[in-house]
């Protein structure tokens, strides 16, 4: 058996999994959702994934360290993955891999100077998986602007990173990133995706010519998995045992971009004809290996395990309806759907108009 800890609100990464690929782990591996914490009170032994630290708040996560521990004290021989005590979270593990060199790169919280950064920058969330929020910004000035906005639209500056950006493009001006996901003591090839602008999705569509003319590297990618053992660095300086890595190829250095703690299953199109032959190459060659890694993390012993879980922490994994509502605002503020451009639109009009009463205002 093994349980996946995760938020309701992003349990459809791994959901998806159960549905379409991994539909043959049904009945071993259990969903758990942290706002159900009392489940945890009495389970039949496992193995346990934790995932989705970074959707937490610090008191949430004081929670679940509380429940690793007494996982890890009271039951040493199940296999624990992401330990919460140690799991670096986004800023801390982009500063560990500049600190270590294996980044070119710097980042700063919105809170501190970045007068010592390489223009252009861009602001990001800290700990949320919603892309840069901002274009590339080339003066103080524009970085100053773009902070008020986010401040205005309810960011607490804290939370925002500002970020050195480097050209990750190749020679062909094509933007390639490059994933790799760690289970355990595995480390194996996500996906190859290309891009002609800097932000490189993972979606790949029928008439993708990109990657139709590159066929042949995606292949060499993840039959040779060629980076395994700085990946195997990466995930070990970070003491993350299950994710995935993001990164690319820089003037022939790595560069760590991110590693998010509950990736994605991408659920493959019902249409044969949507779903392209070189992401089902991906996609299966993945599941090879993350298939041994599952078997290998599921424990078949026999056993009860009893946990303390208090009513107060019960309670604080349930967040209030506002901090509901203010997370589901900003999540959806930079999607790429209609009704959400149109609301990106108004709501960032409003802002500038709302400050524009206030042009000398500082933070």
């Amino acid at each position: 058996m093994i349980y996946f800890l995760t938020t309701r609100r992003n349990s459809k990464q791994i959901r998806n999994f159960l549905r379409a690929g991994g539909a043959h782990f049904e009945n071993r591996l259990t969903v758990i959702f942290y706002e159900n914490l009392e489940r945890l009170r009495s389970l039949k032994a496992g193995s346990f994934i934790f995932s989705d630290f970074d959707l937490l708040t610090p008191a949430q996560r004081e929670v679940v360290k509380r429940i690793f521990d007494q996982l890890k004290n009271r039951y040493p021989e199940l296999k624990l993955y992401n330990n919460p005590n140690h799991v670096l979270l986004r800023y801390d593990l982009l500063k560990r891999m500049r600190a270590l060199g294996i980044n070119k790169f710097d980042v700063v919280r919105a809170t501190e100077t970045f007068g010592h950064l390489r223009f252009p920058l861009f602001i990001r969330e800290a700990d949320r998986h919603t892309g840069p929020l901002t274009p590339l910004l080339h003066a103080e000035e524009e970085v100053n602007h773009h902070l008020r906005l986010l401040k205005a639209l309810g960011y607490s500056l804290y939370d925002l990173l500002i970020i050195e950006y480097v050209d990750a493009s190749s020679t062909d001006g094509m933007f390639i990133k490059m994933s790799g996901f760690v289970l355990g003591d595995s480390v194996m090839p996500r996906y190859l995706n290309y891009s002609p602008t800097w932000m490189v999705k993972s979606t790949v569509y029928p008439n993708d010519e990109l990657m139709k003319q590159r066929q042949q590297e995606v292949e060499a990618y993840m039959r040779t998995n060629p980076h395994r053992q700085w990946l195997q660095q990466v995930f070990k300086e970070a003491n993350i045992t299950y994710g995935r890595a993001d990164y690319a190829l820089v003037n022939g250095e790595l560069q760590l971009w991110e590693i998010n703690l509950n990736p994605a299953f991408v659920r493959p199109p019902r249409d044969p004809d949507k779903d392209p032959s070189e992401q089902r190459f991906m996609r299966h060659e993945f599941y090879k290996q993350f298939f041994v890694a599952l078997e290998e993390a599921d424990h078949k012993g026999e056993g009860q395990l009893e946990l303390t879980i208090t009513r107060a922490d019960a309670s604080e994994m349930r967040p209030p309806l506002w901090f509901r509502i203010k997370r589901g605002f900003h999540a959806r503020l930079h999607k790429k759907k209609p009704r959400y451009m149109l609301m990106r639109t108004v709501s960032y009009a409003l802002v500038r108009f709302w400050l524009s009463f206030f042009a000398n205002a500082k933070f």
